[in-house]
């Protein structure tokens, strides 16, 4: 009886990976927002926080989430780098000293705007 459950519990978590969940996804994504100097980072799996800077207002700031988005691009940031996610846009910058790296939400081969 407990695999039974198991086996449904693990179904019921995984059932959120198809259909319209990348337009779910995207609209989760939209509203979200930072632009922060890097001091500190945390990236394991799906889990993003970083932390340094508010380059608008220079207070200390965290941004954190979960979320599949992230790990498509946190090998790019470094301390010192500055993080830029602007509100209703989807997409992250990644200011380096000599570049600006941009990561667009993709979801299933689909960039979302």
């Amino acid at each position: 009886m407990k695999r039974i459950l198991a086996a449904f519990a693990l179904i019921a978590l995984n059932s959120g990976c198809g259909g319209n969940s990348c337009e779910r996804d995207a609209e989760n994504y939209r509203p979200r927002e930072c632009a922060i100097k890097v001091a500190s980072r945390d990236f394991r799996w799906r889990w993003f926080s970083i932390s340094g800077t508010n380059t608008k207002d220079g207070t200390q700031n965290t941004y954190s989430d979960l979320g599949s988005w992230y790990p498509l691009f946190t090998e790019h940031i470094a301390i010192g780098d500055t993080v830029v996610k602007r509100k209703n846009e989807l997409v992250f910058y990644v200011h380096k000293k000599d570049t600006v790296l941009a990561f667009p939400f993709d979801c299933e081969g689909k960039v979302f705007h």
